[in-house]
């Protein structure tokens, strides 16, 4: 839908996210995506800061900014999706609560961050909803 009005959309994947190797590919082409529209972690980090909106679906850790700077955090130099610096980031989460390192994760209260609860799928659907008829 936003491609259709000239909005760039790009998709990326960490490449630990998911419940094993692939997950999430599997879950974005069963939702339509092609393989080919995917990007990596490495080329889609420098362009967060000129994102006008990251919308993050599910992840944890692989998004809190702690790894770039908090020494005493047990995922400190993991490499993250630089969602932050993006001007406006909507997170897709059923709740709080931490991910597998068991940590909050800073990007949830940062002052740019929307949090969006609730299942995944009727949750984005509810923003495709609204933007349909916007």
């Amino acid at each position: 839908m936003l491609k259709s009005k000239n909005i760039s959309v790009k998709f990326a994947i960490h490449p630990v996210a998911g419940r094993m190797p692939g997950h999430m590919n599997v879950l974005l082409a069963e939702a339509g995506i092609p393989y080919t529209d995917l990007i990596e972690m490495e080329e889609i980090n420098p362009e967060f800061p000129h994102a006008d909106v990251a919308l993050v679906v599910g992840a944890n850790d692989i998004t809190n900014p702690a790894a770039r700077h908090d020494t005493k955090s047990p995922i400190y130099g993991m490499p993250i999706l630089d969602v932050d610096k993006a001007k406006t980031i909507i997170v897709s989460k059923r709740s709080m609560n931490p991910g597998f390192a068991g940590i909050d994760n800073e990007l949830y209260i940062h002052k740019n961050t929307r949090m969006l609860f609730g299942d995944a799928k009727s949750s984005i659907s509810g923003l495709v909803q609204n933007m349909k008829s916007a």
